[in-house]
């Protein structure tokens, strides 16, 4: 982890009136250096490998936490919760074959609406599922 990202971590200890555990700077490092959108195994996996004693539901309650505190994305219903570090809007396409879930940019006016909503809104999101271009070369190439 560089100084940068240690230095912001400290902030958002700060800002949050949190502890800066080892646990909690595990998981930061490990979801802010990943685009892949982990899920909790995933994380708790690398995690581990640094800090072996570190519970699965320890991590599952600090990613939590910072989803909770908008520092990630949650995103539910797919096989399990994934995180996503990236909390501008975007879309996700997410491979109906290997799971793999991508980032797409949004248009500016995305959000824009007909009519009133019927509350605030904290988080808009944008999925489209199919066959990502890899699983769609590998299906086309077993055909050959």
């Amino acid at each position: 982890m560089d100084k940068a990202q240690q230095e912001n971590f400290s902030r958002i200890c700060r800002q949050f009136k949190w502890k800066c555990t080892p646990q909690r700077l595990a998981v930061y490092e490990c979801v802010f250096n990943n685009r892949c959108h982990p899920d909790v195994d995933s994380v708790w996996q690398s995690v581990r490998s640094k800090l072996p004693t570190v519970t699965r539901e320890s991590v599952y309650r600090i990613l939590n936490e910072f989803a909770g505190h908008d520092l990630i994305w949650r995103l539910d219903h797919v096989s399990s919760a994934r995180y996503d570090c990236s909390t501008v809007p975007h879309g996700h396409f997410i491979c109906e074959e290997c799971g793999s879930i991508s980032d797409f940019a949004l248009q500016e006016d995305v959000g824009v609406f007909a009519g009133e909503l019927p509350g605030e809104v904290r988080h808009m999101e944008i999925r489209y599922t199919g066959i990502c271009e890899s699983c769609k070369s590998k299906s086309t190439d077993s055909f050959r």
